[in-house]
């Protein structure tokens, strides 16, 4: 992967990040959400600081970042509609493996 698509693919996840960042926001305050939601926000949050922090990052360390997120929604509990942004963001970090062809 050359530094051009490097480049692309940060900042694709960061703009991914930050819509569930606001998506997630949103959720929390119309349905009163706490302790689970927020700790979603928490790992968003995070995740996306981690990466933009990273001034020269790597196809390994964007592929750890995605895979740790996809991972940690496996399995977790909380409302209907935490569960079905979980799966959502699943969904969309699987996409953009496969478009950058990571793995």
């Amino acid at each position: 992967m050359i530094n051009q698509n490097i480049a692309t693919l940060k900042n694709e996840c960061l703009q991914l990040l930050q819509y569930y960042l606001k998506k997630t926001d949103s959720i929390m305050r119309i349905y009163k959400d706490t302790s689970e939601t927020m700790y979603f926000l928490f790992v968003l949050k995070g995740t996306k600081a981690s990466i933009k922090s990273e001034t020269n990052p790597t196809k390994t360390f964007l592929l750890t970042c995605i895979n740790t997120l996809i991972e940690g929604q496996k399995n977790r509990s909380g409302n209907s509609k935490l569960n079905a942004l979980r799966n959502e963001i699943e969904e969309e970090l699987t996409l953009l493996k496969l478009r950058y062809n990571l793995d």
